[in-house]
């Protein structure tokens, strides 16, 4: 795969944070990138500028991000990928940084709705989170009711 970067030297903000991670894995019990398992990424970071970074595969996932100002939901950056020769997925920052990762195919992370399996939010609105227990699953505690919707909500919602 090869990422893309366009515009970063001329971004109206800096990043907070900026990071990539090769995703093999899922640990639940932890957040934001530490929930994702795998390895980072050295080449993707707040210092990085415009132009093609290669990134070897060997994970099924990668996973970018890059953390905005406030209001966040609104300024972060999520791109989820799987490796897929001739495909491209791309995503442009509100600080107008556009992101291409080629021989990718960009995937859809769906949200969890507010007290999933009674769960604090402070785990379930991280998008990592999310896309761990979509990729990954995510199993109940033992001596957990099995009853109720566990579904994850459809993005939009």
């Amino acid at each position: 795969m090869v990422l893309e970067v366009r515009g970063i030297e001329q971004s109206t903000q800096k990043f907070i944070q900026l990071w990539g991670k090769h995703v093999s894995g899922f640990n639940p019990q932890k957040q934001c990138i530490h929930c994702l398992k795998g390895r980072n990424e050295p080449q993707i970071n707040r210092g990085m500028t415009s132009g093609d970074y290669e990134i070897l595969t060997g994970a099924p996932y990668f996973y970018l991000f890059a953390m905005g100002r406030a209001p966040r939901s609104d300024s972060n950056v999520h791109l989820a990928v799987q490796p897929y020769p001739g495909a491209a997925a791309s995503i442009v920052s509100l600080y107008g940084v556009t992101f291409t990762i080629r021989d990718a195919r960009a995937l859809r992370i769906d949200r969890i709705p507010g007290g999933w399996l009674g769960m604090d939010d402070l785990f379930t609105t991280f998008r990592s989170f999310q896309f761990g227990v979509q990729m990954f699953g995510y199993h109940l505690p033992e001596n957990t009711p099995k009853t109720g919707d566990y579904s994850l909500l459809p993005e939009g919602i």
